[in-house]
């Protein structure tokens, strides 16, 4: 019988068996470190985000106060709201009859003067409220001025038609009495914030 000598072979076997399980140690050292670094990042991220929402609590607790204050504040803003546009509309229509009268006032030529300005109380659904406006003036001539001038500079107006003119005396002087309607705009464009 041949004799087969196997010990080589067993000792290239055996030593690619241990080159085998070296690598294989140092790929499950590699692992185990690449795991626990994860996991470490991991843990110190919670941690940081444990802390910063601890962070945000004790500022939330500071500033709750704050926010208590401003939704008060704007409830009462709520519930006044009601009279701040009530005051607004009441406010706009003041200063357009206040306009009105200013620019009536800068549209009477000289030696003319309203004696009457009165409102006829406007009719339901009307577009306009009717303004009758008397006055005396030292001429015909005035009368018409006047008119072109409340026609050019009282903006409000609609229309502005003349009733009459007669002639009167005032005192010793004669005069030109005159009556006028005027149609002032009701809806205001009013203006909203």
């Amino acid at each position: 019988m041949p004799s087969i000598n196997m010990i080589a072979p067993r000792r290239a076997e055996k030593k690619r068996l241990e080159s085998t399980v070296r690598k294989l140690v140092i790929v499950l050292l590699a692992e185990a470190v690449l795991i626990t670094a994860t996991a470490g990042l991991m843990v110190s991220r919670i941690y940081g985000t444990r802390s910063l929402i601890q962070d945000l609590d004790v500022q939330l607790t500071k500033l709750q106060p704050t926010v208590n204050t401003i939704e008060k504040y704007d409830k009462d803003t709520q519930a006044l709201k009601p009279k701040l546009e009530t005051l607004n509309e009441a406010k706009l229509t003041t200063l357009k009859w206040c306009r009105i009268l200013d620019n009536l006032s800068a549209s009477l030529p000289e030696k003319t003067w309203l004696t009457r300005v009165a409102t006829v109380p406007p009719q339901p659904l009307a577009a306009e409220m009717v303004v009758n406006l008397n006055g005396v003036s030292a001429s015909q001539n005035l009368v018409g001025e006047t008119m072109l001038r409340m026609h050019d500079t009282v903006v409000d107006f609609n229309r502005l038609d003349l009733h009459f003119t007669q002639k009167s005396l005032v005192g010793k002087t004669t005069a030109v009495e005159f009556e006028m309607e005027a149609g002032i705009k009701i809806v205001e464009e009013v203006q909203k914030s």
